[in-house]
This record gives structure tokens, C-alpha cells and sequence, in this order.
């Protein structure tokens, strides 16, 4: 199967450690728009379409650190009706906004959890509109996105927000220490290609997607390396559904330095040396 943008690849679960559930919850249910799957007095799992369980909030004991790990885990929205509808709903809840950006191939709003966690909530625009050179790469800009427009041309505002359930993880923003080291590591052992860089942050995608990954070193030099049960990301998640590639980005994971934490007939869990970990599955 090749999944959209010729990508071989599919980004499902992220889960986070976090250490107040129901504040957390709370948040990624009334605010971001997900729905309950499961929950347990330890752990929320939560879902955009009622079948897939894509966020886990994970309760652990530990105070607050400043390490590498997510800078923002990225929500994709099926179409500009649905972001504004998110947007609409963090004003009316007064949920604090960080801001709002057009990409050129992207409409974004961010905003973070109680914890600190980034969530950016955006929309695709057609490929025709994306600045594709012919390296492959594609462009992005920091413009000033037009969320009136999109609040004014809202269709069918529901009594009770909840997001698209066509909405998907559209990839997810790591905070590293070396941002171009990490960009060549994940595109070596995930067979992903560079899409931006600049010397302080990356971006790569499998296929002709804009991007899948993301790293910058904004947060500096000297954040410690993360650990299994400090908050944030817990891991996330790259789904294949080829047998060739899940079994060659073994491979290619010890063969680069990455630790194998984890290992099953269809899933496997390494971690980079900035303690980020990677919960790779077949699925078929």
C-alpha cells in the first residue's frame, strides 16, 4: 500500500506522559476536539473518528524538566471549514492561542496543552499551491493567515465541537539537540527525504508530502536528554504497511546508532540519543 503523496510511510499513536489526567484530558477533549475511547485512573485514550486510538495521555510521577522531546504534535484537518471550526472553538473557550501562520502549503493555528506540549491544528492546501522545486524540495513561509475569512464562511457550527473524524496526525515537530544530525538520521533509517532546512531546524517527508518530521535545536544546548517517565512525549508512532520497508528500517536503525528498546513481530520501539522514542508497526 502506498498511502497519500506516494508516502510509504503513516503517522498513528502519540503518547504523551503527563501528570494530571483529568486537567489533561479535559483539554485534548473540550478544547482540541477528540473523543474518549478508553480511560483508566493511569491512562486516556483518545480518538478522532471512535475507532483509532491516535493520543494517549499517560499519568507518571515526575516533576517537570527541560529536555529534548516534542516541540508539537501536529493535527491534520480534512479542509479550511474544519480548521476554522477549531480555531472558532479555542476562541469561544478562550483557550490561549500561541498564534497562527500561512505556510504557503498550510493554514496553521497553535496552541499548547496545560503541560506545555505544542499542538499545532492545520489544513493541507493543494499541492498546486505548494512551492515545489525540482530537487524535491518544498518551501515554506511564515505569512499571516487570513483566520477571518475562515471564521466568517463557517457552514454547519455543531452544538458540540468535535473534530473531523477524517482528521489524521499530519506529523510531528521534535525539539533535539542537532537538528540537521537528527534530520539525517531519521531520513537514513526511515527512507525519508529532505523537504527544508535551515542550520537550526529540518524538515522531511516520506514521498512528495511537505513534511512528516520536523527538528529544530531552538530550545539550545544544554536541555538534558529525555527520559522514559519525564512529561512529554512518551512516542511516537510511524506505521508501514510493506513488509520490505518495516524489515529494512530495522535494519537500518542499528546499523545508524538507534537503540532497539523493543522488539515484536510487528512493532519495535528505538530511541535516538536524545531519548526520543519511535514505536514503529506493521499494519495490513
Amino acid at each position: 500500500m502506498t498511502y497519500t503523496y506516494n508516502s510509504s510511510i503513516r503517522l498513528g499513536m502519540v503518547s504523551l506522559n503527563v501528570k494530571d489526567l483529568t486537567n489533561m484530558t479535559n483539554f485534548y477533549t473540550e478544547i482540541i476536539g477528540l473523543s474518549i475511547l478508553s480511560q483508566d485512573d493511569n491512562k486516556s485514550l483518545l480518538t478522532f473518528d471512535g475507532k483509532e486510538a491516535i493520543i494517549e495521555l499517560r499519568l507518571v510521577n515526575s516533576d517537570q524538566e527541560a529536555t529534548y522531546g516534542l516541540y508539537h504534535t501536529a493535527i491534520l484537518v480534512p479542509n479550511r471549514n474544519a480548521l476554522g471550526l477549531a480555531l472558532r472553538q479555542i476562541l469561544v473557550t478562550q483557550a490561549p492561542l500561541d498564534g497562527a501562520a500561512d505556510h504557503g502549503y498550510s493554514e496553521a493555528i497553535y496552541i499548547s496543552d496545560p503541560e506545555g506540549n505544542g499542538v499545532e491544528i492545520y489544513r493541507d492546501k493543494d499541492v498546486s499551491e505548494w512551492d515545489v522545486k525540482e530537487d524535491g524540495q518544498i518551501i515554506g513561509v511564515t505569512d499571516p493567515m487570513d483566520g477571518q475569512s475562515m471564521l466568517d464562511n463557517l457552514t454547519e457550527i455543531p452544538e458540540v465541537y468535535k473534530l473531523d473524524p477524517a482528521t489524521i496526525i499530519g506529523h510531528v515537530h521534535l525539539s533535539v539537540h542537532n537538528a540537521l544530525a537528527s534530520s539525517q538520521l531519521y531520513q537514513k533509517v526511515f527512507q525519508m527525504g529532505n523537504k527544508m532546512t535551515i542550520p537550526t531546524a529540518s524538515w522531511i517527508a516520506s514521498g512528495q508530502y511537505h513534511h512528516h518530521l520536523a527538528f529544530n535545536n531552538w530550545g539550545g544546548p544544554s536541555l538534558q536528554k529525555h527520559q522514559e517517565s519525564n512529561l512529554g512525549l512518551n512516542y511516537l508512532t510511524i506505521e508501514y504497511s510493506d513488509q520490505i520497508f518495516f524489515d529494512a528500517t530495522f535494519k537500518k536503525a542499528q546499523l545508524h546508532g538507534m537503540i532497539v528498546i523493543e522488539k515484536e513481530k510487528n512493532n519495535y520501539l528505538l530511541e535516538d540519543l536524545d531519548g526520543i522514542r519511535t514505536h514503529v508497526t506493521l499494519v495490513k
